[in-house]
């Protein structure tokens, strides 16, 4: 098949076999795609790098569309854009390290094209670069993920006390299922109302952080099948241990 201009953004690779990787990308022209990378471990190997494919690199791949489930093979590959800070920058590292996880397990599930969702994360990504306060980004980026693929909470009655994480919407009466009270609930609304350039604005203490944190992953859970809490979860909590 004819190779094409790709525009990649890259969510994790696996080892295969001594010298090759596969690694999964979403791409804008074609959703979910997986692609062999032969011999790139090798010393004699390919010419492409493997530090282009560190999580949520976004690329420009000439490469076609891998058919049926199968693996394609990339004939090209550079960055589309540089990250000026995210490579030396722990906190950062550790945020792709935990998206790339959450944007994984969303794609398994929604695997076609969907060029608003590619530019959002890739926006959000270049956004981040720029940024020093990080301790809600990605909160703030999980629920916002949310609008792109169905379930956008409706916080429409904010006079209701309880947010239902099953229904995805305000509740009057006390739900059976998950639900949100009090502060949480509180910051959940005052996060989906700001702008990402505003985030910085709300203060919270690190039990809230990692409580709402966990919060919005049980919300992935309920709806989405086989969604299930990252590993780096805990890791990234502790780097965000800072009130």
């Amino acid at each position: 098949m004819k190779n094409g201009t790709v525009h990649a953004i890259t969510l994790g690779v696996i080892k295969y076999g001594d010298t090759s990787l596969i690694s999964a990308c979403y791409t804008l022209e074609h959703g979910l795609q997986s692609y062999m990378l032969k011999g790139i471990l090798s010393k004699g190997g390919r010419k492409i790098s493997k530090s282009l494919f560190e999580p949520l690199n976004l690329l420009e791949l000439q490469a076609s569309k891998n058919p049926n489930n199968r693996l394609g093979y990339i004939k090209e590959a550079k960055l589309s854009s540089i990250y000026k800070s995210i490579p030396f920058d722990l906190g950062k590292k550790s945020l792709l390290f935990f998206l790339s996880e959450v944007l994984y397990q969303v794609f398994s599930e929604e695997q076609e094209s969907n060029p608003p969702l590619y530019h959002f994360i890739e926006k959000s990504l270049l956004w981040l670069d720029t940024q020093n306060d990080l301790s809600l980004f990605h909160i703030k980026m999980m629920l916002d993920l949310t609008r792109f693929i169905g379930f956008y909470p409706n916080i429409s009655n904010l006079k209701a006390p309880y947010f239902d994480l099953k229904s995805g919407c305000m509740s009057f009466v006390k739900p059976k299922t998950p639900f949100l009270k009090g502060p949480l609930r509180s910051y959940w609304i005052q996060i989906l109302g700001t702008a990402f350039d505003k985030i910085g604005e709300i203060k919270l203490l690190k039990q809230q952080k990692m409580e709402l944190l966990n919060q919005v992953i049980t919300y992935f859970e309920l709806h989405l099948q086989q969604f299930k809490p990252p590993k780096s979860t805990e890791i990234l909590n502790e780097i965000f241990k800072t009130p």
